[in-house]
């Protein structure tokens, strides 16, 4: 299967992630990253962009975590 492109924004202050959208390239991720940071928030924070690529039907976090 296909993977999907997760655009993400997030603020290192605040450790919180914003899913910005979800694509079925890593081209049409990027067009939206560049048209988002035109956005007001996301044109002062341009650096708290990023996209990572995800496997569909498949657990991403197969050992739990951990609270630090």
């Amino acid at each position: 299967m296909k993977p999907l492109f997760v655009l993400l924004h997030s603020l290192p202050e605040t450790g919180r992630v914003k899913v910005v959208g979800i694509y079925t390239s890593r081209s049409l991720a990027e067009a939206a990253e560049e048209r988002s940071r035109l956005l007001p928030g996301f044109v002062d924070e341009p650096d708290g962009f990023s996209i990572e690529q995800y496997e569909v039907d498949h657990d991403h976090w197969p050992r739990g975590f951990v609270r630090l």
